[in-house]
């Protein structure tokens, strides 16, 4: 019989996965309805913060306007018996300071396509939470 048993991740850890990850999921409500976007992130160390490029449409008006926005990371290690997740919880804001746009080109992974159009916005987290789940046999 299998089941799965969960353990909290410490903040500092959960800061390292948000490191490691190119990928995550921004989630907004639209027009008084959930939705989930994926977008190319980086973790921030010099501020503690997510930040991402994006255009001007959907995803950045709904996270502008709203008071706080969720995302998060996950993955499963190699051998599959492993997963994890990290949720963050804060507002999103407008990055307009050229250094900090700067550096997060400088820390980004994965070649989407950015321009004079682009607009960066970054995630303040309020709260940052992660659990690791195992999957027992037994």
């Amino acid at each position: 019989m299998q089941r799965t048993w969960l353990e909290d991740i410490a903040p500092r850890e959960c800061a390292d996965l948000l490191e490691s990850s190119w990928l995550g999921r921004l989630g907004v409500t639209v027009d008084g309805h959930p939705e989930i976007f994926p977008v190319n992130h980086v973790f921030d160390r010099a501020t503690g913060s997510i930040v991402f490029p994006t255009n001007a449409r959907t995803k950045l008006h709904s996270a502008l306007d709203e008071a706080l926005v969720a995302f998060e990371v996950d993955g499963v290690l190699a051998d599959e018996v492993v997963g994890w997740s990290v949720l963050v919880i804060g507002p999103a804001i407008e990055v307009t300071d050229p250094d900090t746009i700067a550096r997060a080109l400088a820390l980004r992974r994965a070649a989407w396509a950015v321009s004079e159009h682009t607009h960066w916005l970054r995630i303040e987290p309020i709260k940052m939470t992660g659990r690791r789940i195992y999957l027992v046999e037994g």
